[in-house]
């Protein structure tokens, strides 16, 4: 094997000759052509890193890696003939950046020997480096890659390491033998050198739903089915590991309006809707959930829960809306939390009477460090802003920060019925507002625009994120065509730049 591989997994080499006599491992200095040194008798086995399998070779370890851009990087996927360009160093405005072993791992994905490159000390300092360079890019290994980064799509497969022979960045270590006595071997090289992926679980989030007036007029002329019909949305939704909402709406057919400007109320029909689309946990902590009284938010509790929805950020007494909704997906656990911050306030859990957790610093953030040590990854809604603003309010920014101290992983905003801009903290991602999802505003053409964010999460926190944004059309979301998509994303990336929400340095 070469002297790279050898020195990466050294501890777990170091043990197999003595359960191996006969044989002996032997590191080349100097990268080597293993079919040319078992031909000439030079060794009897040999390992080998490549994209495509050699004949008769057997397959000891696929590692997963993912091409990694500033997260302004102006092209939303990328090809691997494009990839092997920059490495080439063709595009003199971008910079491969390489941790030690990283130019053979270019060589051995993309099939070209790379050109001047910056070597950093690690795989993490590479990935910081792209993070806060905009001309910089690099092939990270998927232990490297986070949300500080744009991990794009390469010819059409979206970086997901779960897609294993799917993806087109693996890269994968080979055992080529000129004996035919190599089963024990090519068992204890498998056991030993075998990639291990940590669980991932994807997370598909909405803005705000709302299943009462013109689009509730909808679904009974039409079925409980109708608002999530809409071109492209259920392939989303229902191939999440988990999606999630805010739900702008109490689930009732009993109590009467309040007295505010805007009421709205579901038909409890409509709830088969949300779980044929797919929809696992919603948040109630909003300034409609009271709209109908009492009566109503016990019903939309007893409706959801029966249903088999999760719900955050309501409950029958106060201590219920402010505890944590876990979903555990595989191996790994999530914490939903949600707050309201948008009058009225009476609409607010108190003491044994049920209702929403209203958004108090102290309460806050001490709910996060607690769902922070019972879950991998700690999830928090928000229902805050000024509805109709695309820019985030210094009160958003200061709450945001706050909650990525007390330990969120993601803060998902809604209320301002218009997409809003990111802000990539040091460990937390914050979208400020995802819009409308089911609506039947159109007030402005921003209210009729939303975004889905897509993300993979693993114990580590959030790895990628990915805004698809949705037309609003007939009250309900369908996938915005590329030409449109890139004005809402241009928008929230300058209000991004502008409110300074951008990777910072670590």
């Amino acid at each position: 094997m070469d002297q790279p591989t050898y020195a990466r997994f050294r501890d777990a080499l170091l043990a197999l000759p003595e359960r191996l006599p006969g044989w002996a491992l032997v590191p080349y200095p100097t990268t080597y052509d293993a079919e040319r040194l078992l031909a000439d008798g030079l060794a009897d086995a040999a390992l080998t890193w490549a994209a495509d399998p050699p004949p008769g070779a057997t397959l000891l370890r696929a590692e997963p890696y993912a091409a990694a851009f500033h997260v302004t990087y102006p092209e939303r996927e990328v090809s691997l003939d494009r990839l092997a360009a920059l490495a080439r160093g063709e595009d003199p405005h971008r910079t491969l950046v390489v941790a030690p072993g990283g130019r053979e791992a270019v060589r051995h994905l993309l099939g070209v020997k790379p050109g001047d490159a910056l070597e950093l000390a690690d795989w993490e300092s590479a990935k910081e480096y792209v993070a806060i360079h905009p001309e910089a890019w690099a092939l990270l290994p998927w232990e490297a890659i986070d949300f500080r980064v744009r991990a794009l799509p390469v010819d059409g497969a979206r970086p997901d390491p779960r897609d294993g022979d799917g993806s087109p960045l693996v890269r994968r270590l080979w055992l080529l033998a000129a004996r035919g006595d190599v089963q024990p071997l090519e068992g204890a090289l498998i056991a030993a050198l075998r990639y291990e992926l940590p669980p991932v679980v994807e997370l598909v989030a909405v803005g705000d739903i709302m299943l009462g007036r013109t689009v509730g007029r909808l679904i009974a002329g039409d079925s409980v089915r109708y608002p999530f019909e809409g071109e492209g949305i259920l392939p989303i939704l229902q191939g999440a590991d988990v999606a999630f909402g805010n739900l702008e709406c109490p689930i009732s057919d009993r109590g009467s309006p309040v007295s505010k400007t805007y009421t709205f109320r579901a038909d409890p029909a409509a709830v088969e809707g949300l779980v044929w689309a797919g929809m696992d946990v919603l948040s109630l902590a909003n300034n409609h959930l009271g709209d109908y009284g009492v009566d109503a938010v016990y019903d939309t509790l007893r409706h959801l829960a029966e249903s088999g929805l999760g719900v955050t950020g309501a409950g029958e007494t106060e201590d219920a809306a402010h505890a944590p909704h876990i979903v555990e997906v595989g191996e790994l656990r999530l914490a939903f939390l949600a707050f309201n911050q948008i009058h009225p306030k009476t609409f607010a859990a108190t003491g044994a009477l049920p209702g929403l957790a209203w958004m108090e610093m102290e309460l806050m953030t001490a709910a996060v460090r607690a769902a922070r040590r019972l879950a991998d990854v700690v999830i928090i809604s928000c229902h805050w802003g000024i509805e109709y603003s695309a820019y985030p309010t210094a009160d958003q920014m200061r709450i945001s920060q706050a909650l990525a101290d007390a330990g969120a992983d993601l803060v998902i905003g809604h209320h301002p019925h218009v997409v809003q801009g990111v802000h990539y903290h040091t460990e937390t991602f914050t979208v400020y507002s995802l819009g409308n999802f089911i609506f039947d505003i159109d007030l402005t053409a921003e209210s009729l625009q939303g975004a889905m964010l897509r993300c993979l999460l693993d114990a580590t926190g959030v790895k990628t994120v990915e805004m698809i944004p949705v037309a609003i059309v007939g009250c309900r979301p369908e996938i915005m065509p590329p030409e449109h998509a890139e004005t809402v994303l241009a928008r929230m990336e300058r209000v991004t730049r502008e409110s300074r929400g951008l990777p910072a340095p670590r």
